[in-house]
């Protein structure tokens, strides 16, 4: 009796010290690095109503329920550590859940070996410290591979249920879970095939749970992967990616190869005594077999999508329950090989440790400030005013800085990973937005480039746009809303170079902004571009408010132009708070290079549109 609870104790102190080296591991520096692209990304989806997290994943590459959970989740604060922290409890939940997988799969020595490997594995590390679904999907499968493994060992119903309920939560958290449940439902229908009615019966059930979102999401996947793809696969490409995925699964970013060779060596090395012993070589398929077809899977998906060695997260417990099953039958040559094996494998593991995993720069590229965007427009905004981005991962980064007297935010996603359909957004999202607001600020990443396209134009003929600037490689313009009914002004002004305003149309009466549409004409095409100008001038001749543009917000400028085209061109002045009065708009065209003002049959170098009285906000 002694003997036995003297060994119970040995494994609880085992398990108890794993956990802490886990937890010691997975707090060390976990607020340290500022927040990532993805984790903005993370927050922005998440800050969203439930419905739309369900529409906006089934667009993505990821579904829906880890945003679901990290939407309750952020309740507690939205800081750094709090979003992240949700991930390091998922990845100590992997610690004990694969000394309970290595238990029932081998032994118990493999279990606490096993504990060991993934508490201090660099990959399972690293995407603890993440506010992404991988350290999640990573214990779900645990959960379902230890279940399944039980029920089917001990026919035990509830542990069925738990199988089919933990799987189904990994498929709804993360695609590539599906390749690894694959492999340990296999493997339990091989070892236990007396059992094969249940496994079939739970398998059918995950389906059934599974299929709503698969009915949801599978046509958009469908067509994203036939327009990146066209469903061409080269085998150089997937066997290049799976060499790469494999030294991502080993994480020996910062270390080289060598770590790679260790982990085939020690496998070879326990293969060889497993062998020559005679023993039942069996079991270690299951590992093997979740670790080849999650990097084929990966692979594949690279050509879908992108390769990034992050999605063979799921297989990453699977190495460290192969690292265990080598250490253990070393061990049982030899106590001292076993030693040597585990210490060569700490020091090939160290270098990524020490350094690389808390530097977080796998798969970045170039400098992300998160806060950038909130410092920016907590100057030029005003607390009334409303804020769009075209991705959610600045969205997300701008809600965690985001202060009580700055603006809220909105969404048109018009960059990668999702570019939704443009029309429902603008009729669900934009036009309200324009009912409540009458400043409208966009961050468009990437300005007007690519998908940006159509936004862009969109709203340069629909709205008024007014201040624009460049910062890095976003852009920033704040659009105005029209108020009341406009004046519509007869004008048929002939500038030189042939260029006609043929009319105008403006309130009589406006506070905050004033929004100006000017139709244009040219009886020839003219030669060289010039720029319009918009003024509104107070009764002593000062200037108050301007906007300067090539026509239509600079996508029309007047060589662009045909013979008789009509050209929509809208301008928005931001007024003085103070401003009150009768002020005189007038407008122009000048040269851009050289400052000179076209001018008008009289002389005159602008145009007086009329008058309008602006009352002060």
């Amino acid at each position: 009796m002694s003997a036995k609870f003297a060994k119970f104790n040995k494994t609880n102190a085992t398990l108890v010290l794993s956990l802490f080296l886990a937890a010691a591991l997975r707090l060390m520096h976990l607020a340290a690095t500022p927040l990532s692209w993805d984790e903005g990304w993370s927050i922005g989806l998440s800050t969203l109503g439930l419905s739309e997290i369900n529409r906006i994943t089934a667009l993505d590459v990821h579904p829906p329920l880890y945003y679901d959970l990290l939407k309750t989740w952020m309740v507690f604060g939205k800081s750094e550590f709090m979003v992240r922290f949700l991930s390091v409890a998922a990845g100590l939940l992997a610690v004990p859940l694969v000394y309970v997988v290595g238990l029932r799969w081998a032994n118990e020595r493999v279990g606490l070996l096993a504990a060991l490997s993934a508490a201090a594995s660099p990959f399972l590390i690293y995407y603890s410290q993440v506010a992404r679904m991988y350290a999640l999907c990573t214990a779900l499968v645990l959960l379902a591979t230890y279940s399944l493994l039980r029920a089917a060992k001990e026919e035990h119903l509830t542990y069925y249920v738990v199988f089919t309920l933990s799987a189904t939560a990994a498929l709804y958290t993360f695609y590539y879970a599906l390749f690894p449940l694959i492999c340990v439902i296999a493997y339990a229908l091989w070892q236990y095939r007396p059992r094969w009615r249940r496994i079939f019966a739970s398998c059918l059930a995950l389906g059934i749970l599974y299929a709503p979102w698969v009915f949801y999401a599978l046509p958009p996947m469908l067509n994203r992967i036939g327009t990146r793809t066209g469903f061409e696969f080269a085998v150089a490409d997937l066997v290049r990616f799976a060499a790469d995925g494999f030294f991502g699964l080993v994480f020996a970013y910062g270390a080289g190869w060598w770590p790679v060779y260790l982990v085939l060596i020690l496998f070879a090395a326990g293969l060889t005594v497993t062998l020559i012993e005679r023993r039942n070589a069996k079991p270690i398929a299951m590992p093997l077999a979740a670790i080849v077809l999650t990097l084929a899977s990966v692979s594949v998906g690279a050509k879908a999508h992108m390769f990034a060695a992050r999605y063979a997260i799921v297989a990453s417990p699977f190495l460290a329950l192969a690292l265990a099953w080598a250490w253990d039958a070393l061990g049982r040559r030899s106590e001292l090989a076993m030693a040597v094996g585990i210490l060569l494998w700490i020091i090939s593991i160290t270098p990524s440790i020490s350094g690389y995993v808390y530097q977080k720069s796998y798969e970045t590229s170039g400098a992300f400030d998160p806060a950038s965007d909130q410092r920016y427009l907590s100057r030029i905004t005003t607390p009334d005013d409303i804020v769009f981005f075209n991705v959610l991962s600045l969205a997300g980064a701008y809600e965690r800085y985001r202060q009580a007297d700055d603006p809220a935010w909105s969404y048109l996603l018009r960059w990668d990973p999702v570019v939704e359909p443009l029309e429902p957004a603008i009729q669900n999202r934009l036009l309200p937005a324009t009912r409540e607001h009458q400043r409208l600020w966009f961050v468009l990443y990437k300005g007007g480039f690519g998908p940006n396209g159509p936004l862009l134009d969109w709203l340069t003929f629909n709205l008024y746009p007014a201040v624009g600037q460049w910062r890095e490689d976003t852009f920033y313009q704040l659009y105005l809303v029209p108020q009341g009914s406009p004046r519509k002004v007869e004008l048929n002004a002939q500038f030189e170079k042939n260029i006609i305003l043929d009319s105008a149309e403006f309130p009589t009466q406006a506070y905050g902004g004033l929004t100006v549409r000017l139709i244009w004409h040219a009886i020839q095409i003219p030669i060289g571009d010039v720029k319009v100008f918009v003024h509104l001038y107070d009764a002593d001749g000062h200037l108050v408010a301007q906007h300067d543009a090539f026509p239509a917000n600079d996508l029309r400028p007047p060589s662009t132009w045909q013979v008789g085209e009509t050209i929509v061109d809208n301008h928005g002045l931001v007024l003085p708070p103070i401003a009150s009065g009768k002020f005189s708009l007038v407008v122009g065209l000048y040269e851009p290079r050289s400052g000179d003002r076209l001018h008008l049959p009289d002389g005159s170098d602008h145009l007086l549109l009329g008058e309008v009285e602006i009352s002060p906000e």
